[in-house]
């Protein structure tokens, strides 16, 4: 998450339809360092009446690190995401949380993901079963997150800031809702 100006915005916008080797390539040129290679597990819970404000609770594993995060997008801008995350002992402890709590489980999902890094600014090359690579560029402000798209070669003008859930739907019709068990090994 970034730290801006509201510590609990992330700022940040997505490219997609890019070659994933030419993106590590330019990521290698510019000089960031890779930072990670991950296979996140993560598992989506949210109320039915949360839909509007694209209101929904994140438990997510790396095998190592493990976090829960509350996401919120009322609108869809570099800087609309509201997000509160907490570093938990183990996934499967926070899932009993939220259980216990009765927010209904709306997915598990898998994905990996390539981090770079340059300066405060953060390159996620992530992978998901069905779709080409997306990449996530996201930094402290938008004037960094810009700085680091015309670094890559990127254009402004096709950037996108909806979450993962919609760049499956609006980008790739595939719709999330309909997948609750979305992972590489097989789709249920």
């Amino acid at each position: 998450m970034s730290k801006g100006a509201d510590k609990f915005k992330e700022i940040e916008a997505r490219w997609i339809n890019l070659d994933e080797d030419d993106i590590a390539s330019k990521l290698e040129k510019i000089g960031a360092k890779m930072t990670g290679d991950f296979f996140f597990r993560e598992w989506i819970f949210a109320h039915p009446e949360w839909k509007k404000d694209n209101r929904r609770l994140r438990i997510r594993t790396d095998g190592v690190n493990n976090w829960i995060t509350y996401k919120a997008n009322k609108t869809w801008t570099i800087d609309s995401t509201e997000e509160v995350e907490i570093v938990v002992p183990s996934a499967e402890d926070a899932i009993r949380l939220v259980n216990a709590l009765g927010v209904p489980q709306t997915r598990y999902a898998e994905h990996k993901r390539r981090t770079f890094k340059l300066g405060n600014i953060v390159f996620d090359m992530d992978g998901w079963p069905q779709i080409p690579m997306v990449l996530e560029i996201e930094a402290p402000t938008e004037d960094e997150v810009r700085n680091g798209a015309e670094l890559l070669g990127l254009s402004w003008d096709d950037a996108i800031f909806v979450d993962q859930f919609w760049v499956h739907k609006k980008y790739y019709g595939i719709d999330l809702a309909g997948i609750p068990d979305y992972r590489f090994t097989a789709i249920k």
